[in-house]
């Protein structure tokens, strides 16, 4: 059983709050990535619930996760309400992305989500990344959208 809750929603751009936004435009603006709303083919939030165990234990953490794809770019923020959540993105050319039920890793941590591995807009060498999605319909939407999104730009 995963120690996480996740659950997707699909949104707009503007949905996102405005920690996000801010962090998201100052990101878009340091790497000259011309992102334009209009381009976006998927613009999602997940929000994760972590469960916090142990004997001293109590409640729980949120963390919410903004993330779309262009058909260039993916790029996502994760942070829980914080200022300034870090913010990564990467050329769709430049990475694969693998839904991690199908990893070995699964079956020791259980958890719903994409790993993203290439080379990140920020970074010259390679790198992995997690996303957590939840298993729910806006989840495999953004899984769909994105893997579509890779293979066209790869053309």
């Amino acid at each position: 059983m995963s120690s996480y809750i996740r659950t997707t929603r699909e949104c707009t751009f503007r949905d996102l709050s405005p920690e996000m936004l801010a962090a998201i435009q100052k990101h878009v603006e340091k790497y000259q990535l011309g992102v334009d709303e209009t381009s976006l083919l998927i613009c999602c939030e997940t929000t994760t619930t972590g469960q916090k165990a142990g004997f001293f234990a109590s409640g729980s953490d949120l963390t919410l996760t903004g993330m779309f794809v262009t058909p260039q770019l993916l790029l996502w923020t994760s942070g829980n309400g914080k200022r300034n959540p870090p913010v990564t993105s990467a050329l769709l050319r430049n990475i694969d992305a693998y839904d991690f039920e199908n990893t070995a890793m699964y079956k020791v941590k259980p958890d719903s989500g994409l790993n993203i591995t290439g080379r990140y807009t920020d970074v010259t060498r390679q790198g992995q990344s997690f996303i957590g999605l939840g298993p729910d319909s806006a989840g495999e939407k953004f899984r769909q959208v994105l893997q579509q999104a890779i293979q066209k730009a790869r053309l």
